[in-house]
């Protein structure tokens, strides 16, 4: 019955996550399934668009991060004062809200995105995005990470460890490659994940509400087509517009956040 579970999980998680990878099909083939204003007016080939830019940003912020957030948290154990350092960086970085932690980052190139052409201003604003993702999510991940690696040190493992005379760089080494902390990753990817794409359209609706077009970051975003049709909820507008979008964002959120519960109770 276990397994016939964890297969009903995976095949849920998978119809929920879906939409990220129906936007890599072509637009055209999906033309039928909708009113024939949103294919007229490009309405559905900006969903594609921005659900595509979506995706190659949840990938590239959670393999950087995860990058990252593993040898802090890696190095974080393995000496005390470089972890306490590293926990004093973070907690202040945890203080900042992330809409501002993003603000903040775009500041310095804002005048780059609106003068170099298109393809330049989005690769641009994709890194830039990346990095502030990065940086609201590493402060959990790598607590994530450092805490039961901590755990597993302090544990009769470490003495029969060091009984054979293995270091504490090849002792953290072998516990990284455990079955808790295998599920560790992948509990803290997953909240990478999650993190990433609140942040990505928290972002996206906030500037397109705030200035507009012209203010709207290169790289497209669900959140930024959601507010563009914000009055699609007025009398006389076509709620298509704004509910399309927000549904899709749920479904691949409650994927997200069923990961990270699956994941907690297979630490417990």
């Amino acid at each position: 019955m276990k397994k016939l579970s964890d297969v009903l999980k995976i095949i849920c998680l998978v119809i929920l996550a879906l939409p990220l990878a129906l936007a890599w099909l072509p637009c055209g083939a999906f033309e039928g399934l909708v009113p024939a204003s949103l294919v007229e007016s490009g309405y559905l080939h900006a969903l594609f668009l921005s659900f595509r830019e979506l995706s190659i940003t949840l990938v590239a912020t959670m393999l950087f991060a995860m990058l990252l957030s593993i040898g802090i948290g890696y190095v974080s154990v393995l000496s005390m004062q470089a972890g306490r350092g590293f926990a004093n960086v973070l907690n202040a970085v945890e203080s900042i809200p992330a809409i501002l932690v993003a603000l903040f980052c775009y500041a310095p190139v804002s005048g780059y995105l609106a003068r170099h052409s298109s393809a330049a201003s989005t690769t641009m604003s994709l890194v830039v995005f990346m990095l502030a993702a990065t940086v609201t999510t590493l402060p959990e991940a790598v607590r994530g990470i450092a805490i039961p690696l901590s755990d597993l040190y302090n544990r009769k493992y470490s003495l029969s460890f060091r009984s054979y005379g293995f270091t504490k760089q090849r002792i953290l080494a072998v516990l990284m490659n455990t079955a808790l902390m295998r599920n560790t990753l992948k509990r803290v990817a997953a909240g990478i994940l999650l993190k990433t794409l609140v942040l990505d359209c928290s972002f996206g609706f906030i500037i397109q509400l705030g200035f507009g077009s012209y203010g709207t970051p290169a790289h497209l975003s669900p959140g930024a087509l959601i507010a563009a049709h914000r009055d699609a909820l007025f009398e006389g507008g076509e709620p298509i517009l704004f509910w399309l979008p927000s549904i899709l964002l749920i479904t691949i959120s409650v994927a997200f956040l069923l990961m990270l519960n699956d994941r907690k109770e297979e630490n417990t």
